[in-house]
């Protein structure tokens, strides 16, 4: 009897302590979910969900972003948290379903594995951001649409992101009507720039990275429609993850681990430049033309606002901002809880 009872004070005890552990289970997820959220609650009623984050339980950590017009698709590109190659997802921009993923590999059908933190399609092809490379690697439009889930898609063809006297380490890239902009980022101490990048603009602002602009053209030289020599130079603050142009205005997104992401709006039409760089044309020794410096800065800011924690790439699609976000991922989890796995379309007029 005695050991009777004593199992009956057991399970009792181990019924409580497994009701206490779900209680303190649900107190946490809630708590998270509150101390993410509640902060940028205004991001989220003006936000619409727009689809499903792709390649999460399969180890992608999402990073780029693009719409492709008149094909209903969005593309996700992102890297693998094992090291294994990069992959580029496809989801149905009307259905929010996601139609599969291509591998992204070299000229000889290789995987790579760059941080793939840019997307960007201009005419008949994808331009991937190469990060540590310093280039750009360029996709057949059609390949990547058309290839089977899981298959690798040869890459044609590499754009050199070289700004005067040195390189860019591509972090995002975005297109306009006549220019390819392709911009860097900057944090301190382990994603340092080139200090021939550091300036502190007429405003007072330091900023410590470049974005630079080539236009498109279909030259001897160009690349897949980009012309090799750039034309202009944005000097960028730090914590750049994405670039876009929208209504003659530059976007950026600038987040870096479990803080606040934020989003700049700037208009530096008609600003005057606030430094020029030398740049040496191929084949030439000395600097034949100087290159115009545009400071985003607190003078052409023109609104910013708060948005969830690991904003990456931003693209606008029908006025609205679309915000690529990597805190679902198998690698920061967090946004599991927080509304992280969604990406979600922002009438940005109702927060600026």
């Amino acid at each position: 009897m005695g050991n009777y009872k004593s199992r009956s004070k057991l399970k009792k005890f181990l019924k409580g302590l497994l009701i206490v552990i779900v209680v303190l289970a649900v107190l946490v997820v809630v708590g998270a979910r509150l101390y993410f959220r509640l902060p940028v609650s205004a991001y989220y009623k003006a936000s619409e969900k727009a689809f499903t984050i792709p390649g999460l339980s399969q180890n992608m950590i999402p990073q780029g972003l693009e719409y492709v017009d008149g094909r209903d698709v969005y593309l996700v590109g992102g890297y693998q948290k094992d090291g294994t190659p990069s992959r580029v997802y496809k989801v149905n921009s009307r259905t929010g379903k996601t139609e599969g993923y291509v591998i992204l590999g070299d000229g000889l059908g290789n995987g790579l594995s760059p941080h793939a933190g840019g997307l960007a399609v201009h005419d008949d092809y994808l331009f991937v951001a190469g990060d540590e490379d310093s280039s750009i690697y360029i996709y057949n439009l059609e390949d990547v649409l058309s290839a089977g889930n899981g298959e690798t898609v040869r890459m044609i063809d590499k754009f050199q992101t070289n700004y005067p006297g040195g390189h860019v380490n591509v972090a995002c890239l975005t297109f306009t009507e006549d220019r390819l902009i392709v911009a860097e980022f900057y944090r301190v101490p382990n994603y340092v720039t080139d200090k021939s990048h550091w300036i502190t603009t007429p405003a007072g602002d330091e900023n410590h990275a470049f974005a630079v602009a080539y236009p498109l053209g279909d030259s001897d030289t160009s690349v897949c429609g980009v012309e090799r020599n750039p034309t202009e130079i944005y000097s960028l603050p730090g914590l750049v993850q994405g670039i876009a142009v929208h209504d003659g205005k530059i976007w950026v997104s600038q987040s870096y681990g479990t803080a606040k992401s934020t989003i700049c709006c700037y208009d530096v039409s008609g600003s005057e430049s606030v430094g020029f760089v030398g740049f040496i044309h191929s084949g030439v020794a000395e600097p034949d033309i100087l290159l115009p410096v545009y400071a985003l800065d607190s003078s052409t800011l023109v609104s910013s606002f708060d948005a969830p924690p690991m904003a990456e790439e931003i693209i606008f699609k029908d006025g609205k901002l679309l915000i690529m976000c990597e805190s679902a991922s198998a690698k920061y989890i967090f946004g599991n809880f927080t509304g992280g796995r969604t990406c979600y379309a922002t009438d940005v007029d109702k927060l600026i």
